[in-house]
C-alpha cells in the first residue's frame, strides 16, 4: 500500500515505536532519552570547577608563604651563621611570582614552574647553606610547601588548556 502524499508544509508525524528491551538477565540503559530527539550537550566544564579559581588559591597561598620567608629571619631570630638574605630574596621572589599568578596571569603555567624551581632550592639551601634548627626546618618545610603549591597552580591552569581545546570538547 502507498503512503498518502501530504503537503509539504503540513506538520509531519512521528512514528511510533515499541519501547527497546532490556537485555536478558541484564539492566537497561538508556543511551538517549526516551520519546523525542537528544539535544546537543553542552560543553563540559573542565573537571575540578573553576580553574582560575584553584590557580588562584594555589598562588595566593604561595604568595604568603613569600611573606613568610622574608619575615621568618627576624621572628626565628636566625644566628650570624644562618643566611637570612637567602630566605628574604627567595621569599620575594616566591611573593611576586605567586602573586602576579593569583592575580590574573592564570594562562601562564610556566610562572608557577619556576616558582616549582625557587621551592626546591629553598628545600636544599636548608641543607647546605643553614647552621640553625630553626632556620633548617623553616627551609625544609617552606621548600614543600612553595613546591606543592606552585605544582598545584601549573597542574590547574595545564589541565584547563587541554581541556579548553575544541577537539577535546565533545
Amino acid at each position: 500500500m502507498a503512503k498518502p502524499e501530504t503537503h509539504p508544509e503540513a506538520p509531519r508525524q512521528r512514528e511510533v515505536h515499541a519501547p527497546p528491551r532490556p537485555p536478558a538477565g541484564g539492566r537497561f540503559q538508556a543511551t538517549e532519552p526516551l520519546g523525542g530527539d537528544p539535544t546537543p550537550a553542552a560543553p563540559t566544564p573542565p573537571p575540578g570547577g573553576d580553574w582560575r579559581a584553584g590557580v588562584a588559591t594555589a598562588s595566593g597561598l604561595n604568595a604568603l608563604a613569600g611573606i613568610w620567608l622574608i619575615i621568618a629571619p627576624f621572628v626565628l631570630g636566625y644566628r650570624t651563621g644562618d643566611p637570612y638574605w637567602n630566605d628574604i630574596v627567595f621569599g620575594a621572589i616566591v611573593l611576586v611570582l605567586g602573586a602576579v599568578r593569583a592575580f590574573g596571569a592564570y594562562r601562564q603555567s610556566w610562572i608557577s614552574w619556576v616558582n616549582a624551581l625557587v621551592g626546591v632550592w629553598i628545600f636544599v639551601s636548608a641543607f647546605w647553606l643553614d647552621s640553625s634548627g630553626r632556620a633548617i626546618w623553616n627551609d625544609i618545610i617552606l621548600g614543600v610547601i612553595v613546591f606543592v603549591l606552585a605544582m598545584l597552580s601549573a597542574g590547574a591552569s595545564e589541565d584547563a588548556a587541554y581541556a579548553e581545546r575544541a577537539w577535546y570538547r565533545r
